[in-house]
């Protein structure tokens, strides 16, 4: 019974943990780094010139230096996360998901780029042969070139979980 309650947990946690959670994550991160880099300097603002030790600094200067150390790395390990995060959940449903055609409900800017193709948000609506409809999104890279094949209305392929109604595209739906 404990095993099950823990696993129920896990599952959840993962749930939330999910790419768009961690990049929002990595985002908030980033814009309070700000406060400890303000603060730093406001802390050396009457230091005369020259170079010191750590344990010569303004104590406010010393807890700003940490903060932001910590608030770097929090942003760095949250952006990378959620790259992995999405690229795991991708392969999954990829391996072990099935397949059934979806309609592109909605599509939204996510503000990432990684080499020159836009990650997208869609908001899909999966059609499966033997199950009542259901709604997904996912997060894909999209290359500059391919951009105009995903447009609101257009039918594509999508692998889907069909417990947790995860899906990601794999590629347009053909009709036979």
């Amino acid at each position: 019974m404990v095993l099950g309650k823990s696993n129920t947990i896990s599952n959840q946690l993962i749930m939330k943990l999910n790419p768009t959670t961690l990049r929002k994550m990595g985002w908030r991160c980033f814009a309070l780094m700000w406060i400890p880099f303000i603060t730093l300097f406001v802390g050396m603002w009457n230091m005369p010139e020259g170079s010191y030790d750590f344990d010569e600094l303004p104590e406010l200067t010393q807890y700003s230096l940490v903060a932001l150390v910590i608030l770097f790395a929090l942003t760095f390990i949250f952006f990378i996360g959620s790259l992995v995060s999405s690229s795991t959940n991708k392969n999954k449903l990829l391996k072990s998901g099935e397949e059934a055609p979806a309609k592109i409900i909605r599509i939204y800017e996510t503000g990432t780029t990684v080499n020159n193709s836009y990650m997208v948000g869609f908001e899909l609506e999966v059609m499966p042969k033997n199950a009542p409809k259901f709604t997904a999104t996912t997060e894909q890279l999209i290359s500059r070139l391919n951009i105009h094949e995903f447009q609101v209305g257009k039918k594509v392929l999508v692998a889907y979980d069909s417990e947790s109604h995860e899906a990601t595209i794999i590629g347009k739906f053909v009709e036979t």
